[in-house]
């Protein structure tokens, strides 16, 4: 499995490009932890994100237009999907280029796909790069906001270290009491059961 997290380190922006070529959300929410630490900047990380994104992209929609029945006879599951995909793609086609990267489980079919179907190649350009760049945005600014979030809970966390150990263990200790507790009265009851069947 990759390490993205090692490859933002010494790489940066190169490994945000590869990762958004290849994957997606993983190195794009690295890098907005980057981002909240000042090591990234906010609109390089979106615009590198987003070429990234349209390069792959581009990528598959090549693959399917050249090699896309050939490998769907070998695949049947990814032959299932292209179907499934299909039917998106011929009622929505902009809408669908504009969400398929938020389509987990559809996102390297379904720019295929649209090779496969000879989908009108300049319209799919110019919906790819929207697409690209509203995908990489949400990402991003989500992942600011998260890792902001993160921040200022671990701050709190550690201000609060000591009550909160403390709320943890009366917490436990309560839990543990409330459980015992049940467990006497249960046996007792079992007890007094047995006890108040007739004997033959």
């Amino acid at each position: 499995m990759i390490d993205w997290a090692q490859l933002l380190e010494h790489y940066g922006y190169l490994a945000v490009a590869i990762g958004t070529f290849f994957e997606g959300e993983t190195i794009l929410l690295l890098g907005s932890y980057a981002v909240h630490h000042k090591i990234l900047d906010f609109w390089t990380l979106i615009l590198i994100g987003a070429c990234g994104s349209f390069i792959g992209d581009m990528f598959y929609y090549y693959v399917g237009y050249h090699q896309g029945y050939k490998i769907l006879k070998k695949r049947p599951k990814l032959e299932e999907k292209f179907h499934r995909g299909s039917r998106f793609i011929e009622k929505y086609p902009i809408i669908t280029i504009l969400l398929m990267r938020f389509l987990w489980g559809f996102r390297t079919i379904l720019p295929a796909s649209f090779g496969i179907k000879r989908f009108n190649l300049p319209v799919y350009i110019v919906a790819n790069v929207i697409a690209s760049f509203l995908w990489s945005f949400t990402i991003v600014a989500l992942g600011v906001k998260i890792s902001h979030y993160l921040h200022v809970l671990l701050h709190h966390m550690h201000v609060h270290a000591k009550t909160i150990t403390i709320a943890v263990v009366a917490t436990l200790a309560l839990s543990l009491i409330i459980h015992l507790i049940v467990v006497l009265r249960r046996r007792k009851r079992i007890k007094n059961n047995h006890s108040d069947t007739p004997l033959d």
